[in-house]
């Protein structure tokens, strides 16, 4: 059961951090976006803003009110560290060896240099951090990324993404811990921590006019970004979409009329 809640980090990371709508100089993934699953993808979308709204929130904001910057920015710097496994692994799939090589030497020295990762040791040797996961992996190699899909928990996903999710928890250092209550406190500190440090991009998905959209489109693009070797973290993506809206949404999104 413990595993299973680590496995949601990935799922309240993939809500948080991807936002859509189209804007100029951006193009969608794969020209056409294939969404045959959306009636069901929304029910699942909106429990997992609901999810997010009623339980992640609140407690992040507990914990922004009871901990010190100085310990938020050191949890975060832990859990980010403890997930270069996998993108690691993935570089190496993808035989981008360049950049595998630059994530063990970040790892590595983040690890035995910053304290298992709470200090961002790597940034001093113009070390980026990266992101990466299976479903890119597939993508690099031509498997096409099929039907769009929105997991409870997980979030945006695709066919493709699937597998990168039992991947991402074999990866993890988390998985080979043997104690029960320990997985257990380092999940529910890892979902914590990331409702704490995603909750801007959270509220620009919230706050955009079609969110459903907007959350499809950025995520797939993100995973275009990806899968072409371009140095483009999520944020990034979401900081050049902006705020802006599809031009013309389904009328099943317009806003009601009074």
């Amino acid at each position: 059961m413990g595993l299973l809640l680590a496995a949601a980090l990935a799922s309240l990371q993939g809500c948080a951090t991807t936002g859509g709508g189209t804007k100029p100089g951006l193009h969608a993934a794969d020209a056409e976006i294939s969404d045959p699953l959306e009636p069901m993808n929304r029910k699942v979308f909106d429990f997992n803003m609901g999810l997010y709204d009623h339980v992640i929130e609140p407690v992040a904001k507990g914990y922004e009110q009871v901990t010190p910057m100085f310990v938020r920015t050191r949890v975060a710097n832990f859990f980010a560290n403890a997930g270069y496994p996998y993108i690691i692994l993935n570089d190496f799939l993808q035989l981008r060896v360049h950049q595998g090589l630059s994530d063990v030497s970040r790892f590595v020295g983040n690890t035995l240099f910053g304290v298992g990762g709470l200090f961002d040791f790597a940034n001093r040797f113009d070390l980026p951090p990266h992101e990466n996961n299976l479903g890119v992996t597939l993508g690099v190699w031509g498997v096409p990324q099929g039907p769009y899909l929105v997991l409870p928990f997980f979030g945006p996903s695709s066919l493709r993404s699937l597998p990168g999710i039992p991947a991402a928890i074999l990866a993890s250092p988390f998985y080979y811990v043997s104690s029960t209550p320990a997985q257990w406190s380092i999940t529910t500190l890892g979902v914590v921590n990331e409702g704490y440090t995603e909750r801007g991009a959270v509220r620009m998905v919230k706050e955009a006019v079609f969110p459903y959209y907007f959350a499809r489109s950025a995520w797939l693009q993100h995973q275009e970004y990806l899968i072409r070797g371009r140095a483009l973290s999520s944020r990034e993506l979401m900081e050049q979409l902006g705020p802006e809206q599809p031009e013309a949404p389904p009328a099943s999104e317009k806003p009601a009329a009074h």
